[in-house]
């Protein structure tokens, strides 16, 4: 499992939710499918890409602070740090 994976996104650019979920797509697809970090992070993107950059952000803090093992707080701890990096 490659967590960091390589940094296929514009690091130090602002991108919207929708760029950036847009952007760690290409990461996400060479993962198994089948983690359950995998299938939160996608499941957030599908779920969120569509709002505001504040909102996506808060989102994700709040997600993130879920139940460890949880697909959705694993997704979301995932992508939190890569979306402070370019928002």
């Amino acid at each position: 499992m490659n967590r960091v994976g390589p940094s296929t996104y514009n690091e130090g650019a602002q991108l919207n939710p929708d760029a950036f979920c847009a952007s760690v797509g290409s990461v996400l697809a060479a993962e198994r499918s089948d983690d359950g970090w995998v299938r939160g992070a996608r499941a957030l993107c599908d779920m969120y890409a569509g709002v505001e950059a504040q909102r996506f952000g808060s989102i994700l803090v709040s997600m993130a602070a879920g139940r460890t093992g949880s697909a959705i707080a694993e997704g979301a701890r995932w992508l939190l740090p890569r979306w402070q990096a370019v928002s």
